[in-house]
């Protein structure tokens, strides 16, 4: 594999049969990149979002690893090795965005490792990264047999439709004048506090108000209560203290961190939110997190009764399908994406959009895919 900083090589003649690996910051700058450098018949492999490490996240922007292949031209003689593949047979890399989601019908590695002609489709999500589960999940649809073996375009625009419905199927759990947030340390609560606080005094017009809970843990509150000041929004520290809650006046609790394996602590956070009549109680989950954690996580909640789940950090995350099981197969209705720090945006709850657009995003669309976009309008 070549990499490709931004300086030419004037000494790279050979470029045919080669594949290439470019870190841009847009999409239009790797067309321009790809164009310039490896000339108008290089082919895109496969395409991802690179998100900064640790403090790096906070001063730079995302950007995109592109791979790209020159193909190399076809012989004027038969080669004399048989086993030898064809110089134009592309690879598509195992968790490739689904912008690029052809794969070639001859010669293919499928058909080495057995794979019969019926599959190409289910190969061809696998390779886009397509979740495990979620792929298991979508075989057992009653309509699998019907849409497997049609174009891949109309097997990814019947899943679409299929995720779609589901989402939409699920209980919709509502939410009451009083919401605690809940999860383990470092997943983004008081954040997600914040955004949630943003938007009932700036779109919803009401006047909220937040109680503090301790719960025998340390819960420092200096950024909630220099924001709640901003904002014109009253932070409690003690329950005797607080006025009645309505859907103008809802009240939001802001627990500590509670620890992954701490039974008795998520525990004793439900008897804390029985005992302050807390109906809504919701989950905040990071989604860069592996499946399993978060898996994990879910299964702890069900200790303190929690009925809905949030998710954060959605901006990072290099494959969103892994969500996809843990929203249509769990109790908990899914209540807001958050997709970045900013306290005033970076957040919705049309999580069902946010989904089918990270999922099918908008690449598909300039591919004759228009047809999507009606499904999560």
């Amino acid at each position: 594999m070549n990499n490709f900083s931004d300086k030419s090589s004037d000494n790279e003649t050979h470029l045919e049969g080669k594949k290439f690996r470019l870190v841009v910051r847009s999409a239009e700058e790797a067309v321009r990149v790809i164009r310039d450098k490896l000339g108008d018949d290089a082919k895109v492999l496969s395409v991802r979002q690179l998100g900064g490490e640790g403090l790096k996240r906070f001063i730079s922007s995302p950007k995109l690893e592109v791979i790209a292949e020159v193909p190399a031209e076809e012989p004027t003689t038969i080669p004399q090795q048989p086993e030898t593949s064809s110089p134009h047979k592309s690879e598509v890399k195992p968790n490739s965005s689904l912008s690029d989601p052809e794969m070639p019908k001859s010669a293919s590695k499928d058909e080495e490792d057995g794979v019969h002609s019926y599959d190409d489709n289910l190969v061809l999500l696998k390779r886009s990264g397509f979740d495990p589960i979620l792929l298991r999940d979508i075989q057992s649809w009653k309509q699998w047999d019907e849409i497997k073996n049609k174009p891949f375009a109309d097997v990814l625009k019947e899943i679409t439709i299929g995720l779609s419905d589901r989402f939409r199927s699920a209980e919709e759990k509502p939410t009451t004048n009083r919401i605690a947030l809940l999860g383990c340390t470092g997943v983004g609560k008081t954040t997600t506090l914040c955004k949630f606080l943003a938007h009932e005094v700036f779109m919803n017009k009401s006047i909220p108000s937040v109680l503090k809970v301790e719960n025998g843990i340390p819960n420092p509150d200096d950024a909630l209560r220099i924001f709640c000041e901003v904002i014109g929004v009253t932070l409690f520290r003690e329950a005797d203290s607080l006025p009645a809650s309505s859907h103008e006046n809802p009240l939001y609790l802001d627990f500590p961190g509670l620890a992954m394996n701490d039974l008795n602590g998520w525990a004793e956070a439900g008897h804390v939110l029985d005992s302050l009549n807390v109906e809504t109680r919701v989950l905040i989950v990071n989604g860069a997190y592996e499946r399993d954690i978060i898996q994990k996580e879910i299964q702890m909640a069900r200790h303190l009764k929690a009925t809905h789940i949030a998710v954060t950090h959605f901006d990072e995350i290099t494959n969103s399908t892994k969500l996809w099981p843990l929203f249509l197969n769990s109790s908990l209705s899914p209540l807001c994406i958050c997709n970045g720090q900013n306290v005033t945006g970076d957040f919705s709850t049309n999580v069902l959009n946010q989904m089918i657009s990270r999922t099918f995003p908008e690449e598909l669309y300039s591919r004759g895919f228009s047809s999507y976009k009606k499904v999560i309008s």
